[in-house]
């Protein structure tokens, strides 16, 4: 028979290099045989492998709350763990990797649920962004501007390359809608250029009229009208076919020359309403103020209500100064779109999927939280003081993480 040669509280080595662990029920298991030399040597590998497991395990529980951890790999840890302690290859407290895995499958399924959701988050988000570059894309199929236009459809197949795959069948439909959009607006590009030299002739004759027009009308003092017909010229210029560079850049000159005449004219008279214009500028500043006074939001209703008369108010206001006009109009919006946000916020905010979510997660970790103080109550009954100091310390984490639980599910009912 051989004797004990080292032991500790959870294991012990025999003379022949046999080393046992206690299980949990006071038997003991062979773990391995030790046969390099000193058996106690033997002993202290297999209990420096159990502070290895028990530190990876820690590691990844504090990796997870941490929110850096990989659920998945979590999983993948318990399985080889629980796997261990009914063969383990190592010496130690059984009890205590026991806890400890209890407690990382609990914050492992919360964080799973987590990562899911925020995964179908992403697809839903990804394949609303898919159909916004696809709707863009049928719209650009008129575009006659050719070189930003195809640099757009180039773009958009890498922002889609980039985005999240969804449901197979809707983005694939989706992707056959945006290739007819492509095609489409190819073929009317290839259509364009092919016909070009046809229309050259025409060309000179289109432009030259409009040369002609535009001469006539640039000592014009109606300056709304002039201005328009000035526009609708150049919609005209721009859509004649593109002469060759010697002949575009003559006829172009002479446009611009009679463009300069007119708008130059109408500057010089549009500063006299500068007055007027400051004045508006002035009452705009007033109200904008006043928009402003409603921030912070505390209530929706009753933002959205004392805005509409200062909108109101606005609309029937004159124009200002252009230098000014982005500044005070986007501090009218700046409110707005907090309002915007603010209706939002609370619709995500009573989201009942989320709120569900919320809700299931509470009871798993609630159920959690019995059981372990129940193994802790029998453990203080069978005066195992160790354990139940181990299990009391789990406990007090899984009530933090109860109780982050629950503020979160009274965000959501409040």
């Amino acid at each position: 028979m051989t004797t004990s040669t080292s032991s500790t509280d959870y294991g012990r080595v025999e003379n022949d290099g046999t080393v046992l662990v206690k299980m949990p029920d006071g038997s003991e298991k062979q773990v391995g045989q030790w046969a390099a030399g000193d058996p106690n040597d033997g002993l202290t590998f297999y209990i420096r492998k159990f502070h290895e497991i028990e530190n990876e395990i820690s590691l990844t529980l504090q990796r997870l709350k941490e929110g850096k951890g990989n659920a998945e790999t979590a999983f993948k840890l318990i399985e080889r763990v629980k796997t261990n302690l009914e063969n383990p290859t190592f010496v130690g407290d059984l009890s205590i990797l026991s806890t400890k895995i209890e407690e990382l499958q609990v914050i492992a399924a919360v964080k799973k649920a987590e990562f899911s959701a925020a995964k179908a988050i992403a697809k839903e988000k990804a394949m609303e962004k898919r159909k916004q570059l696809v709707e863009e894309a049928e719209k650009l199929v008129a575009s006659k501007q050719w070189k930003v236009t195809t640099q757009r459809f180039k773009e958009i197949v890498e922002e889609w390359k980039k985005l999240p795959h969804g449901v197979k069948s809707e983005e694939q439909a989706l992707w056959k809608r945006f290739s007819a959009a492509r095609s489409g607006f190819d073929k009317t590009r290839r259509q364009y250029f092919s016909t070009l030299e046809a229309g050259r002739k025409e060309a000179i004759k289109v432009k030259s009229e409009i040369v002609t027009q535009a001469k006539a009308i640039a000592d014009s003092k109606d300056w709304t009208d002039t201005a328009n017909k000035f526009r609708n010229l150049m919609a005209k210029w721009k859509s004649a076919p593109i002469l060759e560079r010697k002949e575009e850049q003559k006829l172009w000159k002479e446009f611009k020359l009679a463009q300069d005449v007119f708008f130059a004219a109408r500057t010089a008279a549009l500063s006299v309403m500068d007055e007027e214009h400051t004045k508006n500028l002035e009452a705009k500043k007033v109200l904008a103020e006043k928009a402003e006074k409603i921030l912070p939001i505390t209530d929706i209703k009753s933002a959205r209500h004392a805005l509409k008369p200062i909108q109101e108010e606005w609309s029937k206001i004159g124009h200002v100064p252009r230098k000014d006009k982005e500044k005070i109009e986007s501090r009218l919006k700046s409110v707005e779109e907090a309002i915007r946000n603010a209706e939002k916020n609370e619709l995500n905010r009573t989201d009942p999927a989320k709120s569900a979510r919320a809700q299931s997660t509470m009871e798993l970790l609630e159920a959690k939280l019995v059981m372990t103080e129940k193994e802790r109550d029998a453990a203080i009954a069978k005066g195992d003081t160790k354990k139940a100091e181990s299990l009391s310390a789990t406990i007090e984490s899984q009530k933090m993480l109860l109780e982050a639980t629950k503020v979160t599910l009274a965000d959501f009912t409040r």
